[in-house]
């Protein structure tokens, strides 16, 4: 796949003074240092998803004043 990345001056170079210090085409040496890197990070976890709302049934919904109160006698 074919992509266009702006990099830095000094890493371009870096990474061609790289590619050429070991005898590899550049494309090649970007995608083994990209590899290296995604390899040296932790898989990211997929985000936990929040829990269903419970459903009171039979009752009315429960207001705001009920739940400041509840939070309230919460602290006592």
């Amino acid at each position: 796949m074919k992509t266009t990345l702006e990099l830095p001056d000094d890493l371009m170079r870096r990474i061609k003074l790289r590619a050429v210090h070991r005898n590899r085409k550049l494309k090649d040496e970007v995608a083994q240092l990209l590899e290296a890197g995604m390899a040296s990070q932790p898989a990211a976890e997929a985000p936990a998803r929040p829990p269903k709302p419970v459903r009171l049934r039979g009752r009315k919904p429960v207001t705001l004043a009920e739940i400041e109160d509840a939070i309230a006698a919460g602290r006592d």
